[in-house]
């Protein structure tokens, strides 16, 4: 599919994602691999993930999750930049803010089969280039000309965010994981 389907009803998306948000986040799987969860509204919440190195080097990342289009679809994700405090010198930003090629708070993951991370994804509908998280669980996939086999297909019923956060975090903890992609930070 490269069109972008309809949204979910509002109400019902926030109310199943925040039912799947409540599971996930008092699981044990999120205690063992230390997922912090803050909620920015009813339909959107940054996930905080931790990539480890193969010399077991830690790097912290921002994963924003969002429920445009739940649970039909997988929760809309990218990686982001964190929100600066405002100074008299430099106003901060208002919000989270996808993460820009060259940025430490996007992850650097090659030559995965089943994942991959592209800064500038041209290939929308909308025809804007902007990241994809490239795997059969986030609803970016969907739209981008992607077609998933029947056994990695998102299946509305069986896979939650959950799923969603679990091959993120194999790609983070994979051999092939190098760090972060840049040392700035915008």
């Amino acid at each position: 599919m490269t069109v972008v389907p309809a949204p979910a009803d509002p109400e019902i998306a926030a109310a199943v994602f925040a039912d799947h948000v409540a599971r996930v986040s008092a699981s044990p799987q999120a205690r063992e691999r230390g997922w912090a969860f803050t909620w920015l509204d009813a339909m959107h919440l940054v996930v905080t993930v931790t990539g480890t190195r193969p010399d077991g080097q830690r790097d912290g990342y921002h994963l924003k999750l969002g429920a445009e289009y739940y649970d039909r679809y997988p929760p809309t994700t990218a990686f982001v930049c964190p929100p600066r405090p405002a100074t008299a010198n430099a106003p901060g930003r208002d919000g989270w803010t996808e993460a820009p090629a060259g940025s430490r708070w996007l992850p650097n993951v090659p030559e995965l089969p089943w994942f991959a991370i592209h800064s500038g994804y041209g290939n929308f509908a909308d025809g804007v280039a902007r990241q994809l998280v490239c795997c059969s669980m986030t609803f970016e996939y969907y739209i981008t000309g992607h077609g998933p086999t029947a056994g990695q297909q998102w299946r509305q019923g069986r896979h939650t965010l959950a799923a969603t956060l679990n091959r993120v975090q194999d790609a983070l903890n994979s051999p092939n994981y190098q760090g972060p992609a840049g040392a700035d930070d915008p």
